[in-house]
């Protein structure tokens, strides 16, 4: 577990890289944020003394099986994600749910079950490396402009208009795949047009009035929106956008994009404890060895190679396809080549089968190391928990079948990371003294009780300038609860 190549598969999953230039693209401090945490968190981690051997098994078995279930259910959830977001892609792609989560939960199974399979992550996180750079490079070369000089590009757009060769105003899409929950409020006189017919509904503004307006559209029919209408969520018919107008959720310029300020201090310290105390978790829970200072030198070097695709990937979505922010930016339709009218078939589609492919080797090497990491945790000493089948098998089917129907893959990252950094992550960053590994157990178990309870108000929503915050990142109370645990400990064993 100290392969450098292992760590970064194990924290750059999918859902992860695609979360940065998703952060991007809808506001450029947060992006830079959430880059720069994501980057910084796990080499603070990694530089952490190395813990003291755990005593044998047999003498605190049970206490040291809270933290393999713990991280357990952590990868079940890390496997939910990046498997649902397999489903998101295929339907970007006009593929069907189902079949981009099958392809996608078979293969990481039979990588984890087939032992002769199973230390290919260096070999599948290149493939990554490889078909992730290779369509970028040919982006940039085809628009003629370096990433510094396209996020200036961007930065200085008067608005983010429909491109003629967009699919939303050449051939129309569904707007059940832009995953829009909000309604798409429009700046401008904008004509839509439904080539399959079907019912439209829009909230119309008459001055000070507004009305709830419900259209149904013959094949071929097209409906006028005037500035302040918005079209409500919900509507299913595949619609064609006038090219040139505004793009609806999009910034008001570039400008605006780039001086957005961040979100308040404290959601941005929220995220920074969820990251820190997951990397914790993922990283250096229950490990006894130390990655050398070289090995930490080229973990830098990769987390910044991912960070500056990132950077790259986001400036040029934004500059050759505005219309990623119509219904929201999600990290399904990052994995889209940008610019429709920059490649010609068929090279167009061998670039889009190249960040297929790197999604896919992507979350197989994370799916490799993340089973690694278990073995490595296993209070045996022999591993068990990382090579049996029928376990891998469960989490694997159990997170397709939860893969059907969408949620959001940042989110259940997050929770999988805040959940067991609140148990595991305080014991990790601030150890208990030797032969207290019960404390450990205990501040684990109040912290991720702790963690629960304000996951479990997010089904209510947030209210408050802190408790808001909390509920948004509940690691920001779970972690310091079970810090605290474990000083009052330390003070009674004192």
């Amino acid at each position: 577990m100290t392969s450098v190549s292992r760590i970064l598969a194990v924290w750059l999953t999918p859902v992860v890289l695609l979360a940065v230039p998703a952060a991007l693209c809808g506001r450029a401090a947060d992006g830079l944020w959430l880059g720069l945490t994501v980057v910084l968190v796990p080499l603070i981690v990694l530089g952490l003394p190395a813990a003291r051997r755990s005593p044998p098994a047999g003498r605190d078995e049970r206490g040291s099986l809270f933290p393999v279930v713990t991280l357990l259910f952590a990868v079940g959830v890390l496997l939910w994600a990046n498997i649902a977001l397999a489903g998101d892609v295929a339907v970007w792609l006009g593929a069907l749910r189902w079949q981009g989560i099958v392809v996608t939960a078979l293969a990481g199974w039979l990588l984890t079950a087939w032992r002769p399979l199973r230390r290919t992550a260096p070999l599948l996180l290149s493939i990554a490396l490889v078909a992730a750079v290779a369509p970028l490079l040919q982006v940039g070369w085809a628009v003629g402009l370096g990433p510094i000089a396209a996020w200036d590009r961007v930065a200085t757009q008067a608005a983010f208009r429909f491109p003629p060769a967009s699919p939303w105003v050449t051939t129309g899409r569904s707007l059940a795949t832009a995953h829009g929950r909000a309604p798409l409020l429009f700046e401008e006189v904008h004509r839509l047009t439904a080539p399959a017919g079907g019912t439209l509904r829009a909230r119309t503004l008459d001055g000070a009035r507004t009305a709830e307006i419900e259209w149904t559209l013959t094949p071929g029919q097209s409906v006028t929106l005037r500035a302040g209408d918005e079209l409500l969520p919900g509507t299913a018919l595949r619609l064609r956008f006038e090219a040139d107008k505004r793009v609806p959720g999009a910034p008001a310029s570039g400008m605006a994009w780039a001086e957005d300020p961040p979100r308040r201090w404290l959601d941005r310290i929220g995220l920074l404890v969820t990251l820190l105390v997951g990397a914790a978790a993922l990283l250096r829970a229950g490990l006894t060895l130390r990655l050398s200072r070289d090995g930490a030198g080229f973990a830098a070097v990769g987390l910044l190679v991912a960070f500056a695709w990132a950077q790259a990937w986001a400036v040029y979505a934004m500059l050759q396809s505005p219309d990623l922010f119509l219904g929201g930016v999600t990290l399904d339709r990052l994995l889209d080549l940008p610019g429709a009218a920059l490649f010609a078939e068929p090279w167009r589609r061998t670039l889009q089968l190249f960040l297929v492919v790197a999604g896919l080797a992507a979350f197989l090497a994370s799916s490799v190391a993340l089973r690694e990491r278990l073995a490595a945790l296993d209070p045996t000493g022999g591993g068990e928990i990382g090579s049996d089948p029928g376990l891998w098998a469960a989490l694997f089917g159990g997170a397709a079948l939860a893969g059907l129907w969408p949620a959001d893959p940042w989110a259940l990252t997050l929770l999988a990371l805040g959940g067991a950094g609140c148990a595991l992550g305080p014991a990790t960053l601030y150890p208990p003294p030797p032969g207290r590994a019960a404390l450990a157990t205990t501040a684990g178990v109040v912290g991720l009780l702790v963690f629960l309870t304000f996951a479990a108000a997010q089904l209510r929503g947030a209210g408050g300038a802190i408790l808001g915050s909390a509920i948004g990142y509940p690691a920001l109370v779970g972690a310091p609860a079970g810090a605290l645990v474990l000083w009052l400990g330390r003070g009674r064993a004192g």
